[in-house]
């Protein structure tokens, strides 16, 4: 688990979700900044061109990410989850590497 402060004195929480999923948690964070912090990890990683033998997808490790945010209308932890798993396999079927945003 990583916990980060941004410039704005936002605590960022990073922890592992299940094997291979990962969950960053951007308190008052609006889906475009969401959608830029995800895209920033996954360029940082793939930049560190770390190799990943038995992939099938790429000679090197990359991330496909699902963003989602909560709205007043939408504040259920759970609909939260849905929505970035639903654009987490969004991001997977459009050709891996890259981020998803939830409708």
């Amino acid at each position: 688990m990583l916990a980060q402060t941004h410039p704005q004195k936002r605590l960022y929480l990073a922890a592992r979700y299940g094997g291979e999923e990962f969950a960053v948690i951007l308190p008052n964070t609006d889906i475009v900044a969401a959608q830029a912090v995800a895209e920033g990890i996954r360029s940082r990683v793939k930049a560190l061109a770390i190799p990943h033998i038995k992939s099938v997808v790429s000679d090197c490790v990359t991330l496909s990410m699902g963003v989602a945010t909560i709205s007043e209308g939408q504040n259920s932890p759970k609909m939260l989850i849905e929505a970035a798993d639903k654009a987490l396999y969004g991001a997977k079927s459009g050709g891996r590497d890259r981020v998803a945003i939830s409708d």
